[in-house]
């Protein structure tokens, strides 16, 4: 059966099963304990499969994170500061209380490549094209009237204030808990990043 199973999945099917057997591998042995081996007998196929795409546990895992958490990359723009930074954060909220947070909790739990491993994914698919976004939107809104010019004046402040909501979030999920409710976007949306932002 097992042999069957190897023959007929392909393509997008054979890696989301091998992306899910890293997870619940990490869940049921952990960072340090995951082999290659283990993920391909979860997966039920061979470890060639894996090494055909991956050259080490630490690249699949990486590959697997990033399949796992909502990208930022195709959040429409609106038009509207407000509507846009309020999208984005949301999405990147979504990323951080993803399906597969419990794994992110243990990654991040073992000290060392488990936690480095979380933060290059979570750099990769979420930060960077989140900054290239909301920087648009800080642009868009100078040139409408809706955002301060010395804020996009220079590359580090335009990233100064593209850090502030995401600082946020961050700081709310790895240091009091996962639950990051709409109210809580909603709050620093308003409270914080679009006052600072605003022509004074």
């Amino acid at each position: 059966m097992t042999s069957d199973v190897q023959t007929r999945r392909r393509g997008e099917a054979l890696q989301q099963a091998i992306f899910e057997a890293v997870f619940e591998q990490l869940g049921k042995v952990g960072y340090g304990r995951l082999t290659m081996e283990g993920v391909a007998a979860a997966a039920r196929t061979g470890k060639a499969a894996l090494y055909r795409r991956w050259p080490d546990k630490n690249a699949l895992i990486v590959d697997a994170l990033r399949a796992a958490m909502p990208s930022t990359a195709d959040v429409p723009s609106s038009g509207e500061l407000r509507a846009d930074i309020l999208a984005l954060l949301m999405r990147m909220r979504d990323a951080l209380e993803s399906s597969y947070g419990a794994t992110f909790q243990v990654l991040k739990a073992e000290p060392g490549p488990g936690a480095s491993l979380v933060h290059a994914a979570v750099r990769d698919r979420v930060f960077a094209p989140y900054r290239r976004l909301v920087a648009d939107a800080l642009r868009a809104g100078v040139e409408r009237g809706e955002v301060r010019p010395e804020v996009t004046a220079t590359e580090e402040s335009t990233v100064l204030a593209a850090n502030v909501g995401p600082a946020m979030l961050i700081h709310r999920h790895f240091l009091e808990g996962p639950d990051l409710p709409d109210d809580f976007v909603i709050a620093v949306v308003d409270g914080v990043v679009l006052p600072m932002l605003r022509p004074r």
